[in-house]
């Protein structure tokens, strides 16, 4: 079998986003029978527990240097490049470990790894977890006064365009993110779609409690404060939550419910808001769990972004009822073409609105979705990857 360095600008964990899925791309490597080191390349000392096939390479910021949040990525990865001590540092671990494969999770490092794999000959996955340059784009009128150049996605867009052709294999996350692999760059795409650690839990109960931290759930959300998470619950909840009774509560999870008061339509009606927002901060796995089984619905309120949520997989997952909108469907076609129970798809904010109220008008349901459930288990939906490995080392 190979040794496989799975290449990305943040550490591995099991907690949410981009961390969460090459944690799991790797147990899914490790269980196939390959040996999975990690290169993390960051701002930071994040790493946590590194192994003996793990890197950690710190790229230091010049002093009182701003940082551009949306193009941060691309900020680290050009002084990484810019700093010869790098390369070599990664092209000496690639070969003491004796790297078979590389994959490169997000197009920022392409330069970097190119610079270190090309002298050794190892092959390159390229996983195109997001089709950036439009999300980044998208992204832009969150921080509209930053003092940046109009088209400086379209150098994310050359980055992806290089990580695609520099690859021996390229996989997506979503079709709609295969359509545009196959569009922009002429690349045929492996479809390794995103799972959830709910579906490694049990369903819930009947009898599951309905309160935490002694507050009723009526709904729960979870997510990072990544702008188009905030922004989903802020625009459901304008002009503001009194459309629902005073007694009911949203449980917010995550680094979201930091931000989510701070957001102005939200702050505008700040009394309405935050009497009915349990606001719980970071959650580990298990209580996270129990706060979504508690809940009457698990709601998903993405209205912009690109590419496939895992807080969509989570709350498919969850053995709840899930209001959710259109755009957060995207990458779980196939699995609510299957199994549908309980879950609500709207369009609008004031059809999440109405879906909301028409599930407390209702009795609690029992658990729903064991289809899906079974469906999003993390090692069923990157399996492929596996196979993309053994093609791409045969």
């Amino acid at each position: 079998m190979s040794t496989v360095a799975i290449v990305a600008t943040y550490a591995p964990s099991e907690e949410f986003g981009g961390p969460a899925r090459i944690h799991h791309m790797g147990a899914t490597l490790r269980a196939a029978g390959h040996s999975v080191g990690y290169v993390v390349v960051a701002a930071n000392h994040q790493a946590r527990r590194l192994g003996p096939l793990d890197l950690l390479r710190v790229v230091e910021r010049p002093f009182r240097a701003k940082v551009d949040h949306i193009y941060s990525d691309v900020d680290l990865a050009r002084r990484a490049v810019a700093d010869p001590a790098h390369a070599q540092a990664l092209r000496e671990h690639l070969a003491r470990i004796d790297a078979d494969i590389v994959v490169l999770e997000h197009p920022f490092l392409i330069e970097l790894v190119t610079r270190a794999i090309e002298p050794l000959a190892i092959p390159l996955v390229y996983s195109a977890a997001n089709i950036e340059h439009r999300l980044l784009r998208e992204l832009e009128r969150f921080a509209f006064d930053w003092k940046r150049r109009a088209d400086r996605w379209e150098d994310v867009r050359e980055l992806e365009r290089h990580a695609c052709t520099a690859a021996s294999a390229v996989t997506a996350i979503c079709s709609h993110d295969q359509t545009v692999l196959r569009d922009e760059f002429g690349v045929e795409a492996e479809l390794v779609p995103n799972g959830s650690l709910f579906a490694d839990h049990p369903l819930p109960s009947p009898s599951v409690p309905t309160r935490r931290m002694g507050e009723p759930v009526d709904f729960a959300i979870a997510g990072s404060a990544y702008w188009p998470n905030t922004e989903g619950l802020a625009t459901i909840a304008a002009p503001s939550l009194a459309f629902l009774p005073p007694t009911t509560r949203i449980h917010v999870a995550g680094s979201m419910s930091k931000e989510i008061l701070r957001e102005r339509s939200v702050e505008r009606r700040h009394s309405a808001n935050a009497s009915r927002l349990a606001l719980r901060g970071f959650l580990p796995a298990d209580e996270l769990v129990a706060t979504f089984q508690a809940a009457r619905a698990v709601l998903v309120p993405i209205f912009t972004g690109e590419g496939s949520n895992l807080k969509s997989a989570d709350a498919l997952a969850s053995g709840r009822p899930v209001i959710m909108t259109e755009r957060a469907t995207h990458g779980y076609e196939h699995v609510l073409a299957d199994d549908d129970e309980g879950v609500t798809v709207v369009g609008t904010a004031d059809e999440f609105r109405a879906a909301m109220r028409d599930t407390l008008d209702r009795e609690r349901s029992g658990p729903v979705g064991a289809g899906r459930h079974a469906a999003l288990k993390w090692s069923t939906r990157t399996g492929p990857l596996a196979g993309v490995i053994a093609a791409a080392t045969a």
